[in-house]
């Protein structure tokens, strides 16, 4: 774990933890299960005494920040301050433990006193539908070619909408059909029971919004079990003709019949579901 500094949230666990609270608490999710799952992490975070001051420190302060500090974590938290900095601080600096007890005995006053002025949840003026769905199946209209990529993720919440687009390594000179996608290749492998796709274009909205005319839906598919094994942020067409045309040697990436990866399909606007065969 890197130690930036000596402050409450100076660490990578540290920005891990004020992260995951803050952000979802703007995302609007409800706060005792926020808690509830950092709380079920602390055994992952809580390894030995200095990793456990990191812990506690860093979650009643981001819980503080949100106005939303039960007392029995500011209890805890506090018990951690009272036993002063831990000794490992000397060993990132010599003056660094002199430095966080200073950070710390601020934190202690901060804790015990009222949040006037907590984290407030963004209010969203408008609210955005997405675009498309998971397994949508579109083509993708370049200069010259065509190719066929699916929707395999959309995360959705009341401050954003962001999508993860999986690329076949389909490049053809007419609109490609919904055979067309279950012949081609895509880059994926097994682990453990589930697919790990190693290929990804992760959008905002608002960039794929400016795609819109390049991108034509031609189908729906149900896709068996699988993770996103890498995630690329991407923000332009040339993004996705680079997904699909690098090198295959690149990473040893392995690949598979796309097809594979079919449980059912949609046929027409209806909701009948065809089993695929391989």
């Amino acid at each position: 774990m890197a130690i930036d500094g000596v402050k409450i949230i100076d660490s990578d666990d540290g920005y891990d933890i004020y992260n995951t609270i803050v952000e979802r608490y703007k995302n609007g999710e409800n706060v005792e299960e926020i808690i509830e799952d950092v709380l079920n992490d602390e055994k992952n975070f809580c390894t030995d005494s200095f990793y456990a001051e990191i812990y506690w420190t860093a979650v009643a302060y981001s819980l503080w920040t949100i106005g939303h500090l039960p007392e029995e974590i500011k209890t805890k938290a506090l018990k951690i301050i009272e036993k002063g900095a831990d000794e490992f601080w000397l060993e990132v600096d010599s003056k660094a433990k002199n430095q966080r007890q200073k950070v710390l005995d601020k934190l202690a006053v901060q804790l015990q006193s009222e949040n006037l002025k907590p984290l407030k949840v963004p209010k969203t003026k408008v609210k955005r539908e997405p675009y498309f769905k998971v397994g949508d199946v579109l083509s993708v209209k370049f200069d010259n070619e065509y190719g066929v990529i699916f929707v395999s993720d959309v995360d959705v919440s009341p401050r954003k909408i962001e999508y993860h687009l999986a690329c076949t390594r389909l490049l053809q000179k007419e609109k490609p059909t919904m055979q067309d996608f279950f012949n081609s290749e895509i880059a994926c492998k097994m682990c453990n029971t589930k697919y790990a796709l190693d290929t990804d274009c992760w959008f905002n909205h608002k960039d794929l919004g400016l795609l819109l005319d390049k991108l034509f839906k031609i189908g729906e598919v149900v896709l068996e079990d699988y993770v996103l094994g890498i995630l690329a942020p991407a923000v332009s067409l040339e993004d996705i003709y680079e997904e699909i045309t690098e090198d295959k040697e690149k990473g040893n990436r392995r690949f598979k019949d796309t097809y594979c990866l079919i449980k059912d399909m949609k046929l027409g606007c209806g909701v009948t579901k065809v089993r695929i065969f391989s």
